[in-house]
């Protein structure tokens, strides 16, 4: 297995992938009322998939960031990735706690929850989802640009001789 913080770069794809998906099966699961339940249950676990990627995406981003080269510009690059990384982190938190508490509500009260009582919130949820997924995006966006425009590679420290 490679050194942590050599993974960072491919284990950050599959939080970006999972959290994307996971609004819009919510979506879909409020399109398809037959099919709710079961959509929404893979939105959820998504959602808890995803958040523990970006868990582990910061990890390996602390890692990577013992490693790398500073510049000022590297430096700068870094703390805006990594405030974005945590900003997003907190948002999913929030979006994947809240979910989980509009899953449970029906289960906890054994039965469904009326219609316009249980669309106004998937919606609002939605709407918030959509800025998580921005959050999502610039953080991805700040990632790149150290790869790309600033040339940064971690790599480990000679051993010791």
């Amino acid at each position: 297995m490679p050194p942590w913080n050599h993974i960072h770069p491919a284990l950050v794809h599959f939080p970006i992938a999972l959290l994307t998906v996971a609004p819009l099966l919510v979506l879909l699961g409020l399109l398809w009322p037959a099919q709710r339940r079961g959509i929404h249950t893979s939105a959820l676990i998504l959602l808890v998939l995803g958040f523990g990627g970006l868990l582990l995406a910061l990890e390996s981003g602390e890692a990577v960031e013992r490693y790398a080269r500073a510049t000022p510009a590297l430096l700068a690059g870094l703390r805006d990735h990594e405030l974005a990384a945590q900003w997003t982190t907190l948002i999913f938190g929030l979006l994947g706690a809240a979910f989980a508490v509009l899953w449970v509500l029906p289960l906890l009260r054994k039965r469904e929850l009326s219609r316009n009582l249980e669309l106004g919130p998937l919606v609002l949820w939605l709407l918030l989802s959509a800025a998580g997924v921005l959050a999502l995006a610039r953080t991805g966006h700040l990632g790149g640009h150290l790869v790309h425009d600033l040339h940064t590679h971690a790599y480990p420290e000679p051993p010791i001789s």
